[in-house]
């Protein structure tokens, strides 16, 4: 903000976006209309967290990551080994885990109670409309404007099917930050057991590798958009997303639709054995078929923690050894 008749420049800094938009540069407030500019600050990618841990491997990377995202506020709280500090973080009586939450969605909300409750929804995997009244354990009630507020101030998005056009009804909804994820699934549901010191961090490690899955296949689409960047794949794609129809699934889906080439992309937070990266190749190939792109150039990736052997004629494989050579 400049203020005028002076040298002076202002620079207002905050986490909350309904206070900075509602509130500080508002119609009714002073500074309305003054603002000279204004900048974004998006959380940090994956690979970058490798800066912040280097004797770390990328499968710790990946875990921190379903915790921390890539905010430096939570990842410089971090020290390894991971799960070490984790059980000793949220033991204190003083963790940031026990109200960092519940601030964010007070600046946000003045009644937030139905919003987590929508939150914990989404993150133990209810992601439509109907899916997510069912967990609140509501018929008729009318969820459309919490949703639309949580997408406003970015707690959760909604997506697409890759193929569909953007009026589509197909939509679904996932929290957009991983450590809001990871408190509605891990910290939100176990208050009471945390508080009364009785929680046991083995909870969570049963629960971490399937609630990964997911944390993966967004660390899986970086990285595909690094190798596109550099030219590692078979065609520049320009645009990736997820495919869903009928209870039939693909993880990825990049497209080219100017050079009409398409990239299917199955990602698993295992160890694959020959055996496994084959049929999940040939189920790639099945449901790619239901996807409606007879007319294009199809390409096969599969993306998992551990591969035993990569080499499979007709699909890349790619696998957590790689990403050192590639990011």
């Amino acid at each position: 903000v400049h203020l005028k008749n002076t040298k002076t420049k202002l620079i207002i800094l905050g986490s909350s976006i309904s206070m900075m938009g509602e509130k500080v540069l508002s119609y009714k407030s002073p500074l309305y209309g003054r603002k000279t500019g204004v900048l974004k600050i998006k959380p940090l990618k994956f690979k970058h967290l490798k800066e912040f841990f280097p004797k770390a491997t990328w499968e710790e990377l990946v875990e921190i990551y379903g915790f921390a995202d890539g905010t430096p506020y939570y990842l410089e709280k971090i020290k390894l080994p991971f799960w070490s500090y984790l059980d000793e973080e949220i033991k204190r009586v003083d963790s940031f885990l026990r109200y960092e939450v519940d601030f964010l969605m007070k600046y946000e909300f003045e009644e937030p109670t139905t919003y987590k409750k929508i939150l914990e929804a989404i993150a133990f995997g209810n992601h439509t409309l109907g899916e997510i009244k069912n967990y609140l354990g509501l018929k008729h009630s009318d969820l459309t404007p919490y949703l639309k507020n949580l997408i406003e101030v970015e707690f959760i998005e909604r997506e697409i099917p890759i193929t569909e056009s953007p009026k589509t009804k197909k939509g679904r909804y996932y929290i957009k930050d991983n450590f809001i994820a990871f408190y509605f699934r891990y910290i939100f549901p176990n208050l009471s057991a945390i508080e009364e010191g009785i929680f046991e961090i083995d909870v969570i490690k049963a629960d971490y590798n399937q609630y990964l899955g997911f944390v993966f296949e967004n660390v899986a689409k970086e990285f595909l958009i690094e190798l596109n960047k550099i030219g590692k794949l078979p065609f520049k794609f320009l645009s990736i997303g997820r495919w869903w129809h009928k209870g039939e699934e693909i993880d990825l889906i990049a497209l080219n639709k100017n050079e009409k080439k398409t990239l299917f992309v199955e990602v698993k937070w295992r160890d694959l054995k020959d055996k496994d990266v084959k049929k999940i190749f040939k189920d790639l190939e099945r449901k790619s078929k239901l996807v409606g792109l007879e007319d294009y150039e199809k390409h096969y990736v599969v993306i998992g923690k551990r591969i035993e052997n990569k080499d499979l004629k007709g699909c890349l494989l790619f696998d957590l050894n790689d990403f050192d050579r590639y990011l």
